[in-house]
């Protein structure tokens, strides 16, 4: 097995296979603290992130078995695409959107993440925060009005749907 060849992907999928320790760890600190980590499947706000941590770990031991025992054919390429620093920047703003989320609130700073990631990816600034709007209330209109989810309410205390 050629590690060096392969190093990219293996670093890729080391990233990816880390998001089900950080799920394990908040089912067990912060979801366990408000006490919505254990109950039935209604008042269980662990259940969807455990599952998709579980389908992570899955694709990540698949891939690592693909890549030991050769099954992938070509390594991806270390060089830059034209695309590189778009995905720099997204993955920048990702950083910034969950460092901040807490502190500020799911409704002030999941439009501007979104109003910059439309942005990024060529819709026109009204376009761009029209989008963002619409997307934020939809997805906390579901979130909080249907499935009873608490948001990030940050320091306004500001909620719509729930």
């Amino acid at each position: 097995m050629k590690l060096r060849a392969y190093a990219y992907d293996w670093a890729a999928w080391c990233l990816i296979g880390t998001v089900p320790l950080l799920i394990a760890w908040q089912n067990a600190t912060s979801l366990a603290d408000q006490g919505v980590a254990s109950g039935g499947p209604m008042s269980n706000a662990a259940a969807y992130p455990t599952i998709i941590a579980w389908v992570l770990v899955v694709l990540t031991l698949v891939n690592a078995l693909r890549i030991i025992s050769g099954r992938i054919c070509e390594h991806s390429p270390l060089d830059p695409t034209p695309t590189t620093p778009l995905a720099l920047a997204a993955t920048a703003l990702f950083v910034v959107y969950l460092l901040t989320v807490s502190w500020l609130g799911y409704y002030i700073t999941t439009p501007v993440l979104l109003a910059a990631l439309f942005a990024i990816l060529g819709l026109g600034p009204i376009v761009a925060l029209a989008g963002a709007v619409l997307a934020t209330l939809v997805v906390a209109a579901v979130f909080e009005g249907l499935l009873n989810v608490v948001l990030p309410l940050g320091i306004f205390s500001f909620t719509l749907f729930g």
